[in-house]
């Protein structure tokens, strides 16, 4: 009886050091988990944050060429609209959209992304610079009446490639930047 109840005790003992083993092994795989999703998450924010401050470079880049396009829009739009002030609106606005067919043609990425971003967002430039094309093109038809709705459909285009960049990246929603530009 006395052996079966040192074998009992030897078999326990192995029974609880083996399975204690396999906690800690276990709880080690489990702080290697949380770190991972930690690290993943932490690469997550840098991203969004890479993301923002691309944007805000884009933005402020097209900023004063928009700005013009947006004025000139606002005169033609008045009720009564002075025809002098559309005209020399109109000038500044062609004026600005070819600068910023350029600018856009030129575009690099500044901003820290991975290069699969950068890339995407150099892809997505191509819109932006057909959409200042449509607007210069629209004011040289008719700078009285210029019909922008050839631009509008590049700039939604736009706007929708930028957009998808940021919902891969898992923003909640895109903005409008030819908006945020005006």
């Amino acid at each position: 009886m006395k052996k079966w109840l040192i074998a009992l005790g030897v078999t326990s003992a192995l029974i609880t050091a083996g399975c204690s083993g396999d906690t800690e092994e276990s709880s080690d795989s489990e702080g290697q988990n949380e770190e991972t999703a930690e690290t993943e998450e932490n690469n997550s924010q840098d991203l969004k944050k890479s993301l923002m401050d691309a944007q805000m470079e884009l933005t402020d880049t097209f900023k004063p060429h928009q700005q013009k396009i947006s004025a000139y829009q606002a005169a033609a739009a008045e009720e009564e609209p002075d025809t002098e002030t559309i005209t020399s609106a109109g000038e500044e606005a062609k004026t600005a959209a070819g600068e910023a067919a350029a600018a856009a043609s030129d575009y690099t990425v500044e901003t820290e992304l991975p290069d699969e971003t950068k890339t995407k967002i150099q892809e997505a430039m191509p819109s932006l610079q057909a959409y200042y094309e449509e607007v210069e093109k629209a004011l040289d038809e008719n700078l009285e009446e210029a019909d922008f709705s050839a631009a509008e459909e590049k700039a939604t285009e736009f706007n929708e490639q930028f957009g998808q960049i940021l919902k891969d990246a898992d923003f909640p929603a895109a903005p409008d930047l030819i908006g945020e530009m005006s």
